[in-house]
């Protein structure tokens, strides 16, 4: 049996919603797999990811599978996840909150940058699919997979090796928090320390995570209304 640890992170006090809890009982694993459930206290991100990850290693499971507090899954997820043998592969997560970017970060030689014109044109080749909210699309699409500089841990399956590997260089501060870091800081540093020791994160497209902004879910189709908008089409 292959075990698999469902991570919750969180940082707030909030109560997980009805579509939270609808995702949560009605994941589907695979055949030969079992689950845990865990779900961190509010805290201190240093403190309390870390502490987590460290447990995580103490046991037996082989996957940690992270979604945060704030994201609604298909039920579909974690099999398809899992289909693509990668040690660092994540859902595709659009931002909560407008304008609904995808987050793919791609370094361009100067910068970070949210991969809007890839992203916007593998939906439009994929146009069936560009739907609300939470999706798997099946069958799965050939081409579904792209990689990343760094993405989120929003909803992203990481095998255990990627962080027995990376305690040799970090000791247990897999998680950091630089103030000078925009935005997502933490999963940044867990990202690039992973890719400099050879490990590439991969983004599932067809597999659609929801980020809930009040009670629904941001998704493709959120995304595709922006990014037809001509501030992003010229």
């Amino acid at each position: 049996m292959t075990g698999v640890t469902l991570w919750i992170p969180c940082g707030t006090v909030r109560p997980e919603s009805w579509l939270q809890v609808e995702a949560y009982m009605n994941t589907r694993l695979p055949d030969g797999y079992s689950m845990t459930f865990k779900r961190s206290p509010r805290g201190n991100v240093e403190e309390i990811w870390n502490k987590v990850v460290r447990e995580f290693l103490a046991g037996k499971d082989e996957w940690l599978w992270s979604v945060h507090d704030d994201i609604v899954y298909h039920p579909d997820t974690l099999p398809r996840l899992l289909s693509w043998y990668q040690p660092i592969v994540s859902a595709l997560v659009f931002m909560r909150q407008n304008p609904a970017y995808p987050f793919i970060y791609q370094w361009n030689g100067e910068r970070y940058i949210q991969d809007v014109d890839g992203t916007r044109d593998w939906f439009k080749a994929h146009e069936r699919n560009i739907l609300p909210g939470a999706q798997v699309i099946d069958p799965r699409p050939d081409d579904a997979l792209v990689e990343a500089d760094f993405t989120s841990t929003a909803c992203c399956l990481f095998h255990r090796s990627v962080f027995e590997d990376l305690r040799e260089t970090m000791g247990e501060q897999w998680f950091t928090v630089d103030d000078k870091v925009w935005n997502g800081g933490e999963d940044r540093t867990l990202y690039q320390m992973a890719q400099n020791i050879g490990y590439q994160t991969f983004i599932d497209r067809s597999c659609i995570a929801g980020h809930l902004f009040g009670a629904q879910p941001t998704g493709a189709m959120d995304f595709m209304l922006w990014a037809e908008h001509p501030i992003f089409t010229g």
